[in-house]
């Protein structure tokens, strides 16, 4: 069974302090699911490519799978 733990960050100075990109944020053993070169911290919502690249507001089941498999093997 794994831990899960919800953050809720309403502050630009929360958001900076945990190094937060925006909502919705996955993190898995504290590694972003869909890590970006050009973050920004800020309480705000945040935008996913999807692998066909469109841009949602959420990432696909398929971004979160593979974040799991990736997890586990290192783990």
């Amino acid at each position: 069974m794994a831990d899960l733990e919800i953050v809720r960050v309403d502050t630009l100075e929360q958001a900076q302090k945990e190094l937060f990109p925006g909502s919705p944020t996955i993190m898995i053993n504290g590694n972003d699911i869909c890590p970006t070169k050009d973050v920004r911290y800020a309480a705000a919502c945040r935008a996913y490519v999807l692998e066909d690249g469109r841009v949602s507001p959420l990432p696909s089941a398929q971004m979160i799978r593979k974040a799991v498999r990736t997890a586990k093997s290192e783990s």
